[in-house]
């Protein structure tokens, strides 16, 4: 297999090619609730969905920021794909930490996507060579087009949970192809509605040892992408999302600001200085958010591609900077949204579907508000032993849901 097939030279560019199509074919995406095929299909053939496996699988292995990138572009067409580039791109990173032959069969496949959560929510009792499981997980974003999953599970021998050396319950996270899951419809929800968001259930399901891994286990191949510390990797490509609505939600005000005449004025909307101001505040919102951002994770990348390890300190801010930009971005929409008066409230207005959208990315445990309390912790010099920071069952699935 060629192991640069996949990847196109400018990914960033051949994602935003695709927004004309995106958009023209999710125009219903609110009531359909899944994305189409055919976006699906060009996101494939633009290698999306493999740009963060490694190249023996004929992954990309691009670098954090490049994906970063190319997440924020899909978001700028539609939230809804941009989330599910998001999470099928991020997942193929698990070809850098599942054992080889998992990583192969599973990731190996040009048509893998795979959606999941790493909650707990399963058991997975010990056989010989691997694992019987059961279990039922909400929030598999891109339900409709994966073809694997992945769920958390206490691991469970002779009838009991394995209690691990911390003393808490052992648990790993299982990969099992889409013909064995039962995918339950309960994803009717504010915001990024064509994301088919919706809890999935396997029942007595063997699973090889191959086809698990758990966060606290060294990556199975030896390079720096698989060294970054995924969780906390992945909430700076969660925070990508709102940014690209942001810079969507611009360009829709610009274009609604010269054409609306507000009521009881004489000019447009584009000549009133409170409207100017709310652009000047939005546009820079979204600028600094997304430049802290991408300076942040770039930082840590430069220091563990020179072989530095990522401390726990080093972790929280790029949890910090997440939540910062996802912040910063639903802020600018709402400055927006409400410079736009009545013409914001209509469902058919792109302010109203970008507002949605950014509202529901932003309620991600990995970009909620207590990130900031977590980062004054730290600069306080407090303990964080609680904080989702660290690499273990607290970080891979926090006590809140998503």
């Amino acid at each position: 297999m060629n192991a640069t097939a996949s990847t196109p030279t400018d990914p960033v560019s051949a994602v935003a090619s695709l927004a004309e199509l995106i958009r023209a074919d999710c125009a219903d995406m609110d009531t359909t609730r899944t994305v189409p095929t055919p976006v699906i299909g060009g996101l494939q053939d633009a290698g999306v969905f493999r740009l963060l496996a490694p190249v023996e699988i004929g992954g990309g292995e691009v670098d954090p920021v490049t994906f970063l990138n190319v997440v924020e572009a899909a978001s700028h067409a539609d939230g809804s794909v941009g989330w599910c580039v998001m999470i099928g791109g991020c997942y193929a990173t698990f070809g850098g930490l599942l054992p080889v032959d998992g990583a192969r069969s599973i990731y190996g496949d040009p048509a893998t996507i795979s959606a999941g959560a790493f909650r707990p929510d399963g058991l997975a009792v010990e056989v010989d060579g691997g694992f019987r499981i059961t279990g039922r997980w909400p929030l598999a974003s891109g339900s409709s087009h994966a073809n694997w999953y992945v769920g958390g599970c206490v691991v469970v021998r002779n009838g009991e949970p394995v209690i691990g050396p911390t003393g808490a319950p052992v648990v790993r996270e299982l990969f099992f192809p889409a013909s064995v899951t039962e995918i339950i419809d309960t994803w009717d929800a504010t915001g990024l509605r064509g994301t088919a968001s919706h809890d999935y259930v396997i029942s007595d399901v063997f699973v090889p040892a191959s086809h698990t891994m758990w966060f606290q286990e060294p990556p199975t191949i030896d390079r720096s992408l698989y060294h970054m510390p995924p969780v906390a990797m992945f909430a700076t490509f969660i925070a990508a999302v709102p940014l690209g609505i942001a810079r969507h939600a611009i360009e829709e005000f610009v274009s609604l600001a010269d054409a609306k005449t507000p009521t009881l004025s004489a000019s447009v909307l584009a000549d009133k200085p409170a409207a100017q101001e709310r652009l000047g505040r939005a546009q820079a919102l979204v600028t600094a958010g997304r430049r802290y951002l991408t300076e942040t994770l770039n930082d840590l990348w430069v220091r563990v591609r020179a072989g530095h390890p990522p401390t726990m300190a080093e972790r929280g801010p790029l949890w910090l900077a997440a939540t910062h930009a996802a912040h910063s971005a639903l802020e600018a929409i709402e400055l927006l949204y409400t410079a736009g008066g009545s013409s914001s409230v209509y469902a058919r207005s792109p302010l109203d579907r970008c507002l949605r959208d950014a509202r529901t990315a932003v309620q991600h445990i990995c970009t909620q508000e207590l990130h900031f309390e977590l980062a004054g912790r730290q600069l306080l010099g407090r303990d964080v032993v609680a904080s989702p920071w660290i690499i273990d069952e607290r970080e891979a699935y926090p006590p809140e849901d998503p």
